[in-house]
């Protein structure tokens, strides 16, 4: 259960395997918790929470979570992929939830360049794109099994 969030009381969390819902994030507080969908915020159900209680949780996810933040750096190590926010947080996760990062090399990891508004990033040599929005939900790579079997054995040819 990777955190996403600390805000007060509240641990904003999702579940590494929640991945084939839409996009959602857990919310808990002592031995309460909520689930929010993300787009629209909405919520999902509850479990111990009041009424009003709810309602300013769900304007944290809402200013918070899925406010307009952008990338201000990037680093990329062996194992993880840490982003530095313009919103004053760090999202750091692993690199394995990007296989196409993961089977790089370094050299390939670290030609990267800024989306838009630095909204994502982009890795031509993997032809990778990871967004800002979906690191601070918690989203893995979505590339099925048989997409990235494909890329590999395109990568080998290349060798």
């Amino acid at each position: 259960m990777p955190t996403v969030l600390r805000i007060g009381p509240y641990r904003f969390f999702f579940y590494a395997g929640d991945r084939d819902e839409p996009e959602h994030v857990h919310v808990e507080r002592d031995d309460r918790v909520a689930k929010f969908w993300l787009d629209p915020v909405r919520l999902q159900r509850s479990g111990g929470f009041d009424s009003s209680e709810l309602n300013r949780i769900q304007k944290l996810v809402e200013s918070t979570l899925v406010a307009e933040v952008r990338a201000q750096s990037l680093l990329v190590t062996e194992d993880r992929l840490i982003v530095d926010l313009s919103d004053g947080r760090s999202i750091t996760v692993p690199l394995a939830w990007y296989p196409r990062l993961m089977h790089g090399t370094p050299a390939e990891r670290n030609n990267w360049r800024w989306v838009g508004d630095r909204e994502g990033i982009h890795w031509p040599d993997l032809d990778e794109d990871v967004s800002v929005e979906n690191l601070i939900l918690g989203q893995p790579s979505g590339e099925s099994q048989d997409s990235f079997r494909r890329w590999l054995k395109k990568q080998a040819t290349r060798m």
